[in-house]
C-alpha cells in the first residue's frame, strides 16, 4: 500500500486546504509509531511512521472522516496505536492526575491549618512577661542562683 499512496499523491495535485492540513496534524499527534509505540508518528522516523503519515494525508485528502481514519487504525492495529485511549481510559487518563492533585492539595491544606490552629493554642497558653517589674525579678532570681550578683 506504501507504492500505492506514494503513487496516488504523486498524481494529485491538489493542494491541501488549511483545515486538511490542521486535521492530517492533529491525527499525527493521535497514532503511535507501531514499530516501537514510543513516538507519535508525526515525531517519528521509521519507515513504518512515514507510511501512516502518508496514508493519512491521503485519507484525509479523500475525504474521509477522522472518526473513519481513527477506526481504520484501531482495527489494523489495535487500542494501542492511539496515544490517548478512547473511552473510559482516555478518561481516566485526564482524571486520576487531577483527582490526586486535589486530594493532596486538601490534605496539605488541612494539615496546615491544623498546625497553625495547634501553634496559636500554644501561644495562648504561654504567660505574658511583658511588665518590667515581672523582667527585673526574673534577672534578680537568675543572678541569685547562679551567684552573678555578689
Amino acid at each position: 500500500m506504501h507504492i500505492a499512496v506514494s503513487l496516488l499523491l504523486a498524481l494529485s495535485s491538489i493542494p491541501l486546504t488549511a483545515g486538511q492540513s490542521a486535521k492530517i496534524n492533529k491525527l499525527e499527534n493521535r497514532f503511535m509509531a507501531p514499530c516501537c509505540y514510543t513516538q507519535t508518528i508525526h515525531d517519528h522516523n521509521s519507515q513504518e511512521a512515514e507510511q501512516m503519515r502518508e496514508e493519512v494525508t491521503f485519507m484525509v485528502a479523500s475525504g474521509k472522516s477522522e472518526q473513519e481514519i481513527v477506526s481504520y487504525y484501531k482495527a489494523k492495529y489495535g487500542e494501542t496505536i492511539l496515544v490517548v485511549p478512547d473511552g473510559i481510559a482516555g478518561t481516566l487518563t485526564y482524571l486520576i492526575p487531577i483527582a490526586v492533585f486535589a486530594l493532596s492539595s486538601g490534605l496539605l491544606l488541612f494539615v496546615i491549618r491544623r498546625s497553625i490552629r495547634a501553634k496559636a493554642v500554644a501561644m495562648e497558653t504561654i504567660p505574658s512577661l511583658t511588665s518590667e517589674a515581672e523582667w527585673q525579678t526574673i534577672r534578680n532570681k537568675i543572678r541569685a542562683e547562679t551567684g552573678e550578683g555578689s
